[in-house]
């Protein structure tokens, strides 16, 4: 899958952290689903990863997103994502 990434941290310029590239597929837990995205966000939770608020280096690369609209390829409907 395509994702966006913090791949560095960054509190001077957190955009300079972002990493973009292919990942592996993540297995959704029991009772869960994938969804093709297709739109998504940069949020402020987003940015604070960036920064380096609550979390540490050796976590990283880490995936971005918490805003996402896509389709359940599955269920054959729109489909939509809120930060948790």
């Amino acid at each position: 899958m395509f994702a966006v990434t913090a791949a560095r941290i960054d509190a001077d310029d957190p955009l300079a952290g972002l990493g973009l590239g292919e990942h592996a597929e993540p297995a959704p837990p029991d009772g869960w689903t994938t969804v093709t995205v297709k739109a998504a966000s940069l949020n402020h939770h987003d940015v604070w990863t960036l920064r380096g608020v609550g979390i540490s280096a050796d976590r990283l690369p880490i995936v971005l997103g918490c805003d996402a609209a896509g389709l359940d390829p599955d269920a054959g409907c729109r489909a939509w994502s809120a930060p948790t």
